[in-house]
């Protein structure tokens, strides 16, 4: 008897304490333009094709559903882009500055 109790005490302490949830929020992520910019903005500012080329692709084709034209243009400047050896990092930032002023 004495054990039925204390697993009811336990049981109903459980339930009591735990309250609802607070409700989720939902995150919008950045637009493909904005995460585009943020990318080149890097490029720029350090001058090296790092992993920061993978995602401006990336933002620069999801572009195309709602700017067509502009995102083709910029991944004719991206083409451009990469094809700048690496060790030219002058070349890198003013081509990444080109294109973001594009965005």
């Amino acid at each position: 008897m004495l054990i039925r109790l204390i697993g009811c005490v336990l049981l109903l302490s459980v339930i009591v304490g735990c309250g609802g949830r607070e409700g989720a929020t939902k995150v919008q992520p950045p637009a493909p333009p904005q995460m585009a910019k943020a990318a080149l903005e890097e490029i720029a500012a350090n001058g090296q094709l790092s992993s920061s080329v993978e995602v401006l692709q990336q933002q620069l084709e999801a572009m195309r559903e709602t700017e067509p034209d502009k995102a083709n243009e910029l991944l004719a400047d991206y083409d451009k882009l990469i094809a700048i050896p690496n060790t030219d990092g002058a070349a890198i930032k003013a081509k990444a500055k080109e294109m973001a002023g594009k965005l």
